[in-house]
């Protein structure tokens, strides 16, 4: 299997055809993440996320993703879900695109995100494997294998001129 970095890229605007309604990945007493949906466009495909956190794993959370710019800041560190697509013969990270949490006025309830991961081909076996994790905040690996089907654009996919 090659390496590929999957970068933060926007999917098209319109076209999509969605292939796969979503599902649970993990489900904690203060943290949930699903598949929201997998939508297929002539491009590429485009997973959506939900992330909620609750309780004092949400504050943990806030802290991990906080803006870096205190120069004071001894533990100058970030985080953030951790995704990897194995995709044919293809795998690696994938950038999130548009992982802005909903605002919290407060800063103390439930830390809530949508990450979308744009995923620049259709795999060829109708089927890719998602492995997510966040082990900053207690999120072990989990890994789950989504079954598409068929693209429903197979004139488009099969050149390596998209990826």
């Amino acid at each position: 299997m090659r390496r590929h970095r999957w970068p933060a890229l926007a999917p098209p605007t319109t076209g999509g055809i969605a292939v796969h309604a979503g599902m649970p990945i993990v489900a904690e007493k203060d943290l949930t993440l699903e598949l929201s949906a997998a939508t297929a466009f002539g491009s590429g495909l485009l997973l959506r996320f939900a992330l909620c956190v609750t309780g004092v794993r949400a504050d943990l959370v806030r802290y991990e993703t906080r803006p870096l710019t205190d120069a004071r800041d001894w533990s100058a560190q970030w985080s953030y879900l951790a995704v990897c697509i194995l995709s044919d013969d293809l795998g690696g990270p994938a950038d999130p695109f548009h992982s802005i949490p909903e605002p919290d006025p407060e800063g103390s309830g439930p830390y809530r995100t949508t990450p979308q991961y744009w995923i620049g081909t259709y795999p060829t076996t109708g089927s890719l494997t998602v492995i997510t994790s966040w082990p900053q905040v207690g999120l072990h690996p989990t890994s789950f294998t989504l079954t598409l089907g068929p693209s429903p654009f197979p004139t488009t996919f099969g050149s390596d001129a998209h990826r």
